[in-house]
C-alpha cells in the first residue's frame, strides 16, 4: 500500500513539474529550420522544428495543424500526434501538402500546437532575425486588450505593410493591407471577444506576430 501511494505521489509531482515547465515556454522557443519532401509518400512534407531551451524542458502533444502561403491560403494540413519533445532538440513533423516538390524560395506560416498553446511560426526562421527586425521597426499595439479599435504603431515608418489576423486555431479571419505610415488603425469589425494573432508583413517578409485581445 505504501509503495503504491509513493508511486502515485511521485507521478503526480512529475505531472506538476512538467505542467509548470510547459507554462513557462513561449512561442519564441520554436524555430522551423528545414522542410523536405518525404521520398516514400506522395505530397507529404516533413518539417523540422527546433525547440530551444534546457534539456529538462518538455512539451506535450506537439503538432502542426495547418500551413499557409503568402496569400493566407491553406496549402497543407497535419495530424495530431501522441508524443512530446524535449528542449534543445529538433524533431520532424509530417504535413500533407498540395505539391510534390517544394517551390523555390518557399515561404510559409505554420500553426504549431503544444499543450494548450498555439503558435504561428514562419518559415524560413531565424532565432534572432525576427527579434532584430522588431528592434528596428519598434512595433507596438495600443490599447490591447481593446473593444472597438486599436492602433498599430511603427516607430520607423515603412510602406507596404499587410496584416493577417488569425484566430487561436490558426484560421485566417481578417486581412488588412496595403498600409503605409507609422500608425495603422485596426477595427474589431464584428470579431467575437477572444484572443487573436496579428501577422504583420512588410512586402513578402514577415516581421512580427503579435497577440490581440478583444473584450466586450
Amino acid at each position: 500500500m505504501k509503495s503504491t501511494f509513493y508511486f502515485l505521489a511521485v507521478a503526480f509531482l512529475n505531472v506538476i513539474s512538467f505542467s509548470a515547465t510547459a507554462q513557462s515556454i513561449t512561442c519564441d522557443a520554436f524555430c522551423l529550420t528545414d522542410v523536405r519532401m518525404d521520398t516514400s509518400t506522395p505530397n507529404l512534407m516533413n518539417v523540422t522544428l527546433f525547440f530551444s531551451g534546457d534539456n529538462d524542458d518538455f512539451i506535450n502533444y506537439p503538432w502542426i495543424s495547418e500551413v499557409f502561403n503568402d496569400q493566407g491560403d491553406t496549402i497543407g494540413v497535419g495530424t495530431w500526434n501522441f508524443f512530446g519533445q524535449f528542449g534543445n532538440t529538433s524533431n520532424e513533423y509530417a504535413v500533407t501538402v498540395e505539391f510534390d516538390t517544394i517551390p523555390d524560395n518557399f515561404i510559409a506560416t505554420m500553426v504549431f500546437h503544444y499543450d494548450t498553446s498555439v503558435c504561428l511560426l514562419s518559415f524560413p526562421c531565424s532565432m534572432t532575425g525576427i527579434e532584430d527586425q522588431n528592434k528596428n521597426h519598434q512595433l507596438s499595439i495600443y490599447p490591447n486588450p481593446f473593444s472597438w479599435e486599436t492602433t498599430l504603431h511603427v516607430e520607423s515608418a515603412n510602406k507596404d505593410f499587410t496584416i493577417n489576423i488569425f484566430d487561436p486555431w490558426g484560421h485566417l479571419v481578417r486581412q488588412f493591407g496595403s498600409f503605409s505610415g507609422s500608425d495603422i488603425i485596426l477595427n474589431r469589425d464584428g470579431l467575437c471577444a477572444g484572443i487573436y494573432y496579428a501577422q504583420i508583413s512588410e512586402g513578402k517578409r514577415k516581421i512580427e506576430i503579435m497577440k490581440l485581445i478583444i473584450v466586450d
